[in-house]
Formats: C-alpha cells, structure tokens, sequence
C-alpha cells in the first residue's frame, strides 16, 4: 500500500471498512476487527466541514464527470482491464446521480427529504431517498442488505 501515503483519512477508512468486510465474510473475525479498528481511526481523523458550499461540490462532480471519469476509462481501456472499467462504469453513474440529487436538494432543501430516508448502497455508493430501502440497487444491482441508512 505505498500510495497509502497520498490518500486522504476519508479514503483510508473506506479502504480499511471495505477489507474488514471482505474478511468477516471470509470468517476472519480476528482480521475483521482489525481493518475495523483502523477504519474507525482514520474516520476520526477525517476533517468536517460544517457549511459545505453545494455549489462547489456540483462542480466538482460535473469535473469529474467531464474529465476524470474519461480519461481513466481510456486508461483502463488500453490496460484491458475490465474489472476497472466497470467500476469506472458505476462510479460514472453513481456521479451522475448525485450531481442531479445535489440540484434536487438546492432546489427543494428539506422537503426533499420528509418523509424520506437516505440510504447508500455500500457495493457503488449509490444514494437513495426513499422511504423505505431499496429492493435492488439500480447501478449495480446490490440487494437490499448491501443498503445503509444513513441520518
């Protein structure tokens, strides 16, 4: 993990939840707690910002989409790499749904939420609003218990 250094906390805690979930699957408790411990402490050393500018974050999300997304699916491409590719294929989706639950949100604010929950799917990180939890997530067709509520 030698790029490990350039990541930021957020990052290397996602890592960290995603190999502890890998290793409770494997029936590895004793590894799962492990990449558990260090996903909680890289997620308590995450920097929060309390007024996000929604603004700011739509265009990053249009940049990448515009940008990042092409230029590493040419990458990816020329490597043969199809694993990348889909996940590049999601993630496109997935930013795609966010930038237009961003402008649903700056337009709408809090009603867009009442009644409603927020849910992201842990396999792609799709975001729900809904009021119940998904059956089947539309980008990479997770069933329901892939699902997180979040408040």
């Amino acid at each position: 993990m030698s790029d490990a250094v350039d990541m930021a906390p957020a990052a290397l805690s996602a890592v960290c939840s995603n190999l502890s979930k890998a290793c409770a699957k494997q029936l590895r408790k004793r590894e799962a707690d492990l990449f558990k411990s260090l996903s909680d402490y890289f997620n308590s050393k995450v920097i929060r910002v309390a007024d996000a500018d929604l603004n700011q974050l739509e265009e990053i999300a249009k940049q990448e989409l515009a940008k990042n997304y092409p230029s590493l699916m040419v990458i990816a491409e020329e490597a043969v790499d199809r694993g990348t590719q889909r996940a590049l294929t999601w993630g496109k989706k997935v930013t795609s749904i966010h930038t237009s639950l961003l402008a649903r949100y700056q337009k709408q604010k809090d009603a867009l939420l009442e009644n409603n929950n927020l849910y992201v799917c842990e396999a792609c990180g799709f975001i729900a609003v809904a009021a119940a939890v998904p059956d089947l997530c539309p980008i990479c067709k997770a069933p329901a218990a892939r699902f997180t509520k979040i408040s």
